[in-house]
């Protein structure tokens, strides 16, 4: 809004044009300058900082320019051009702010190390892990390697390693997500390549989603120490949160627990079709949060913690069977839900 009127040649050359929201033209030295003033002036104006951002926007859309495929050829990729700039942004920083650090992504399609290039000893990079598989550790599948590659030759170049990894699933926050069996092992390879620190993103514009405050209290346990028994939390933590119905919401755990096979997959975001999802577990896990309920009626807030898990069976009887679900109320009984813990369902709605 402030540059491509006057200036699109600072944008994103695509298809024969310039295109505004999409990325900078890295090679262009007025990106440069103007983005080494902005983060001096960020920094000063927010100086508690250890770290400070100069990365990629949320898109694909990188510049085509011939400037920007010629350095993308010379460093190994879209990562490359990328180290290139922002080393010379973290090198202009370092003398005037010597204990600052300037964070950029390894992220889609920056995620692959560069080549013939790496980062300045001020440089943080964040590797992000959207593309796993979470319903086994990182590193124990097939499907994950092609990430475990990325995240060894990143650790082996980055002075600074930061992984920015996701638990929970961003096309419905409220479904189960039974992802608890990896928790531990992932920030113990995370920590083992040499992470300087682990952002676990969860739903992060709302309350009350799938096992929230207990995924929550999990991973704040397992950032401080990941060889903790990760059940024996979960245990703990179902037994003090849901007392009186405690014992019904272990066996509803366990039933989701069971979902995961060995050739499951289960990304970032998916919905409700998703084939670990059957009637049969719907059925299953309804009666034994339909029998919670009853354990804690007449305790407003027990029922409350419940209802947040119910929630979860609720949304997929509702996404799955939506007429079904308005003849028999399961649609009301999750509105109310929702509506009164004010619980955004997906990322984007």
């Amino acid at each position: 809004k402030d540059y491509f009127s006057q200036h699109p040649e600072y944008f994103s050359f695509r298809d024969g044009k310039r295109v505004p929201d999409s990325q900078l033209c890295l090679s262009n030295p007025e990106v440069l300058k103007i983005c080494i003033e902005k983060m001096k002036k960020a920094i000063a104006d927010n100086p508690l900082y250890w770290v400070y951002s100069m990365s990629q926007n949320d898109n694909f859309l990188p510049c085509q320019c011939e400037n920007c495929l010629a350095l993308e050829k010379k460093y190994g990729g879209h990562s490359g051009i990328f180290i290139w700039f922002v080393n010379q942004v973290a090198d202009a920083i370092k003398d005037v702010y010597p204990d600052k650090y300037i964070g950029t992504f390894a992220y889609q399609y920056t995620r692959q190390a560069p080549k013939n290039i790496v980062p300045r000893p001020n440089v943080v990079i964040r590797l992000c892990s959207i593309e796993c598989d979470f319903s086994h550790p990182i590193n124990a599948t097939e499907y994950n390697k092609p990430f475990m590659k990325d995240l060894e030759d990143w650790s082996r170049i980055a002075p600074q390693l930061f992984i920015w990894d996701y638990v929970v699933n961003f096309n419905q926050y409220l479904a189960p997500y039974p992802n608890f069996g990896s928790l531990a092992q992932n920030i113990i390879t995370f920590r083992d390549h040499k992470a300087v620190g682990v952002q676990e993103e969860a739903q992060y514009q709302t309350d009350g989603g799938e096992f929230s405050e207990m995924k929550a209290w999990v991973l704040a346990k397992l950032l401080w120490n990941p060889e903790q028994d990760t059940q024996a939390l979960v245990d703990e933590f179902i037994k003090l949160y849901y007392e009186d119905a405690a014992e019904e919401i272990k066996e509803y755990f366990d039933l989701c627990r069971s979902l995961i096979k060995d050739d499951t997959v289960m990304g970032f975001a998916f919905n409700e079709k998703h084939p670990m999802y059957s009637d049969g577990f719907i059925a299953k896990a309804w009666d034994i949060l339909e029998k919670a309920a009853k354990e804690v009626s007449g305790n407003e807030e027990l029922t409350n913690r419940v209802d947040r898990v119910r929630a979860q069976i609720l949304f997929l009887k509702v996404t799955r069977n939506p007429e079904e679900s308005k003849a028999d109320g399961s649609k009301d009984e999750l509105v109310r839900i929702i509506s009164e813990g004010k619980i955004r369902v997906r990322e984007w709605q």
